[in-house]
């Protein structure tokens, strides 16, 4: 099952902390953020059920790409082999 990063958002700061308290979420260590046109907002990682969850509870959220599939993609970035080995005479 694919999981997202995502954004959450309420006018609501007892539903902000209800997150962690009763949905178990993991917030990103960033913390929770306030402005006065969105109110407060928070990423975190969830997969479909969750977030369709989050959304039924009256949450705001907005999803981003797929954490897993970027992730391989970012591997494959990483060099091979040894690259303090050396590769002839100095």
């Amino acid at each position: 099952m694919p999981r997202y990063r995502i954004t959450i958002t309420s006018k609501d700061r007892e539903a902000m902390l209800d997150l962690v308290r009763k949905h178990k979420l993991q917030v990103f260590d960033h913390g929770t953020h306030y402005s006065e046109s969105v109110g407060y907002s928070v990423g975190a990682i969830a997969d479909p059920a969750l977030i369709q969850k989050l959304k039924t509870e009256g949450y705001s959220v907005q999803r981003h790409e797929d954490v897993d599939k970027k992730g391989k993609i970012r591997q494959q970035e990483i060099g091979r082999g040894d690259r303090y080995k050396r590769r002839g005479p100095n």
